[in-house]
C-alpha cells in the first residue's frame, strides 16, 4: 500500500473522533438539539448501563431530563421529534413506547450553552457525523452533506482497494504486502470499517 492509500485509511479512522475540527460557528444557537435529545436505547436501559459506569449514558439518567412522554416532548420541538420518530421506525425492532426524549436544562433562553466548556462528550462531538439528525434547517446541514460525501468516498475507496486485493490474491492465507495481515485478515478489518455504514445505505456506494 502505497503512502496515499495509508492516509486514505488513517483519515476515514480519524474522521469521527472528537479531535475532528467541527465548525462550531455554523450553529445558529436555536437550541433544538439540545431540547429534542433521544436514543435507541430505552431508559431502564441507560439507568442500568450508568450503574455499569458507562458514561454516555450518566449523562442521559443524571445530566439531561427525560420528557414526562413524546406528547410533551412535541409541545417544544414537534418537527424534530417526528424526524427522529420516522427515521427510527425504520428499524425492525421500532417500539414508539420503548422511545424517550431528553432535554438539557442547561441551556439559555438565548440557545446558548451555559456550561459549554464543562459539557459533555456527546455534546462536544455534535452533530457526530453527516447523518446525525439535527433539526430541519440546522446550520450543520452544508457541514453534514460534506461529511456524508466524504464518508460515501471513503468507503468506496475501501471496497474498491478490497476488490483489487481480492483479484490479485486467490488463497485467503497469502500475505498482503505492507499490511502483515493475510487477506481474510484484512478483509475482516476493512469490512469492520465499513460496517457502520451500512444501514446509511453503504452496499450500494
Amino acid at each position: 500500500m502505497d503512502q496515499g492509500q495509508t492516509n486514505e485509511f488513517e483519515n476515514f479512522d480519524k474522521q469521527f473522533k472528537e479531535t475532528v475540527n467541527r465548525p462550531q460557528a455554523l450553529c445558529d444557537t436555536c437550541g433544538r438539539c439540545c431540547k429534542s435529545i433521544t436514543t435507541s436505547r430505552t431508559h431502564e436501559e441507560l439507568e442500568q448501563m450508568a450503574k455499569e459506569g458507562k458514561e454516555e449514558a450518566w449523562v442521559f439518567v443524571e445530566f439531561f431530563k427525560r420528557y414526562p412522554s413524546i406528547d410533551e416532548a412535541r409541545k417544544v420541538v414537534p418537527e424534530q421529534v417526528e424526524q427522529v420518530i420516522r427515521e427510527l421506525s425504520l428499524n425492525k425492532d421500532f417500539d414508539i413506547n420503548k422511545i424517550s426524549f431528553y432535554y438539557c436544562p442547561h441551556v439559555t433562553k438565548d440557545g446558548l450553552c451555559s456550561v459549554y466548556e464543562t459539557r459533555p462528550y456527546c455534546c462536544r462531538v455534535a452533530p457526530r457525523h453527516g447523518w446525525s439528525l439535527m433539526p430541519p434547517g440546522c446550520g450543520f446541514e452544508g457541514w453534514q452533506f460534506e461529511e456524508r460525501e466524504k464518508t460515501k468516498s471513503s468507503v468506496r475507496y475501501i471496497k474498491e482497494y478490497l476488490q483489487r486485493i481480492e483479484s490479485i490474491y486467490s488463497n485467503d492465507d497469502d500475505i498482503v504486502p505492507g499490511q502483515n495481515l493475510t487477506v481474510k485478515e484484512l478483509r475482516e478489518k476493512l469490512l469492520k470499517k465499513i460496517e457502520p455504514w451500512e444501514k446509511y445505505g453503504s452496499l450500494f456506494w
